[in-house]
């Protein structure tokens, strides 16, 4: 909507009061700055000021509420109030270009001599897409997800939550060739053939893996192409009506979290691991944390309450005057 676009144009004003306080420049450049400006966005609500508030409200109404959270809409909605935040706009409106291959991957071309496609191009097709915000030279991966209903008091309506991940596409045939056989690799062409749930991945690429006793290789060609695919850090954001949560995953967290599931606890890869459908693969998160947790891997995790907002006398005076100007600016210039 028109007035939508111009208050989401205007909240860099907020935006650069928080990075102020919180003694940061222009923008967040790393994950610990990151951190710190949701810090000083937190205290800015729980203390009722209007700027909190009214940026709480924005999240609210366009992003957790139950009401309309399930939308398709919210994730782009939420990284376009992110990204204004900070006088940025979404990476998806930038031209994007296949990033430089590794000597490494490259070598493994070698693999697809008598095919049509590559080790190499699938991958930087892959890596092309992951980053959803950049601020100057730090990229960052925004996922939104549906969290449990938060009501009022911090009283839990609903428990249930996404555990999955959609990470996006990762090449399944670049991870498996020359580890499976090209005939099995085939099979794997979509659900029916292979893909899919986790009891599925089980059946058809990690209990053949180990048959073949290629789980050290298979280890090796997942740690080199997740190393070089997500190379953003990983920003995971709850929907949860009264309260939106923040997860913020080192890229190095993440990658390492899913390298150890496999190294330490390959029988149960696949509850991690879960899901491969059109290339595109999810990984259950709350998992995945539990390894970071066992293996002392950081992460960031902060909650904040919107409730609040909604109490905020000159937010309130605000949205009666803007709707007061809306109506008297309408009935002064309609035509009769």
């Amino acid at each position: 909507m028109l007035l939508d676009k111009i208050l989401l144009s205007k909240v860099n004003i907020i935006g650069k009061t928080l990075l102020e306080r919180a003694g940061l420049i222009d923008y967040p450049r790393n994950i610990e700055e990151m951190f710190t400006f949701l810090q000083t966005l937190k205290e800015s609500i729980d203390k009722n000021e209007f700027e909190g508030a009214l940026i709480a409200n924005i999240l609210f109404s366009f992003v957790s509420n139950k009401e309309i959270r399930d939308r398709n809409t919210t994730p782009r909605i939420f990284e376009d109030i992110f990204s204004a935040l900070f006088a940025q706009t979404p990476s998806d409106k930038k031209t994007r270009s296949n990033p430089k291959s590794t000597p490494q991957i490259m070598a493994l071309d070698s693999l697809c001599k008598n095919e049509d496609w590559k080790i190499s191009s699938d991958l930087s097709g892959n890596k092309r897409e992951k980053a959803d915000l950049i601020l100057g030279n730090y990229s960052i991966s925004l996922k939104t997800l549906k969290g449990p209903i938060i009501g009022s008091n911090n009283e839990v309506l609903d428990n249930s939550f996404n555990n999955e991940l959609n990470i996006g596409s990762f090449s399944y045939r670049a991870l498996l060739k020359g580890i499976l056989s090209d005939e099995e690799i085939i099979q794997l062409s979509d659900r029916k053939g292979g893909l899919g749930s986790g009891k599925q991945l089980r059946k058809n690429i990690f209990d053949p893996i180990k048959n073949k006793s290629k789980q050290n290789d298979f280890l090796n060609r997942l740690k080199l192409f997740l190393e070089y695919v997500y190379e953003e850090d990983v920003y995971i954001i709850l929907k949860s009506h009264y309260r939106i949560d923040f997860f913020l995953i080192p890229n190095s967290s993440f990658v390492k979290s899913l390298i150890y599931a496999y190294e330490y606890s390959e029988p149960s890869f696949e509850k991690i691991f879960y899901r491969w459908e059109n290339n595109n693969l999810r990984i259950r998160w709350k998992d995945m944390l539990t390894v970071m947790d066992n293996n002392k891997l950081p992460y960031y995790e902060i909650s904040i309450n919107l409730e609040n907002s909604f109490n905020n006398k000159e937010l309130k005076n605000f949205l009666n005057d803007l709707s007061k100007q809306i109506e008297n600016y309408i009935n002064t210039h309609i035509t009769k």
